[in-house]
């Protein structure tokens, strides 16, 4: 140990040990390594760094504040890929939302689409809540301010024509601190955005009898059909514990997506990184394991999918 004490501090003395990190070619911005965001930027550079020495890319994921931040970081050129949720991306490029006093985003591509982000609603058994329709009367947490699971729960209330004077309690709370009041009983309806398996939800459905609420009906129609960036989606039955049968809802899909620095020739690497080891790809999270190639290559998103990566869809035969 005294050995190795001494070269370290040798090696510190040289200025070897302190000499930066250089940057890596590729850099993806991801969000909380809690979230799923964190898992796929970190996927998807495993396999890029596999092949490393054939096309001299090294890559490295890092977390991020979330996807406002990874939009403004493409820009600046500070990230190299981003992931982003596709309703994210649209009011980016219509700078609307929290883009409002930006210019509108134009320098970004598609290079693929990763697992939705369902909207989730659980409500306490014996409330005999099934729809969404029913939650009014109830005391409900609708998310932080500025969270993603706010912005969704906030368009679904106004298909519905609900305002917070028909619920008994409205609440801001995080997704963990709402978990904690659903379980305390203090809260009858909690809403989440997540990819599925979750933790949370497996814990507020096996612990403290939270059923799932679907989300469907003439009202999200509306939605559906007025944001495109929405589509379908289904909880399967038997997920979660108490929930035997499948629950619709809506979902928007996390999307992978490139700034103006990304040459075709690194885009290309990136989608057959991912696409040549799709196998091995489903197997490095959960939430990966449903993912098909169809529902990653053909994204949806208001920016045009990388030439790079339209290359290799076309080799394949995927895209047109």
């Amino acid at each position: 140990a005294v050995a190795f004490l001494g070269g370290f501090v040798a090696l510190a003395a040289s200025g070897l040990a302190c000499a930066p990190m250089a940057r890596p070619d590729v850099l993806i911005g991801t969000a909380s390594p809690a979230g799923i965001y964190y898992p796929l930027g970190g996927a998807m550079c495993r396999l890029l760094n596999l092949d490393t020495s054939r096309h001299g890319l090294r890559c490295s994921e890092e977390p991020s504040s979330g996807s406002v931040t990874n939009i403004e970081s493409l820009r600046r050129g500070r990230l190299d890929v981003g992931i982003v949720p596709s309703d994210v991306l649209a009011d980016a490029v219509a700078a609307r939302g929290r883009f409002t006093a930006r210019r509108p985003v134009t320098e970004l591509s598609i290079l693929l689409a990763g697992p939705d982000e369902v909207l989730t609603v659980v409500a306490r058994e014996d409330l005999a809540i099934h729809t969404v329709g029913e939650v009014r009367g109830a005391r409900i947490n609708i998310g932080d301010p500025g969270s993603r699971q706010r912005a969704r729960f906030d368009r679904v209330m106004t298909v519905l024509g609900l305002s917070r004077s028909e619920f008994a309690e409205v609440r801001e709370l995080s997704a963990a601190a709402q978990s904690r009041a659903f379980c305390g009983k203090d809260l009858d309806v909690i809403v989440y955005s997540v990819g599925h398996p979750d933790g949370l939800i497996h814990d507020v459905t096996r612990t403290c009898q939270g059923v799932l609420v679907d989300v469907s009906g003439p009202a999200i129609d509306r939605l559906l059909s007025e944001h495109g960036e929405y589509e379908r989606a289904v909880i399967p039955g038997g997920m979660y514990s108490g929930n035997p049968a499948d629950v619709r809802t809506v979902a928007v899909r996390a999307v992978v997506v490139t700034g103006p620095r990304v040459s075709d020739t690194v885009a290309y690497e990136i989608t057959r990184a991912v696409f040549d080891n799709f196998d091995a790809f489903r197997r490095l999270h959960p939430a990966f394991e449903t993912l098909s190639i169809a529902d990653m290559v053909h994204a949806r998103g208001p920016v045009p999918v990388h030439a790079g990566a339209m290359r290799y869809y076309r080799e394949r035969g995927w895209l047109p």
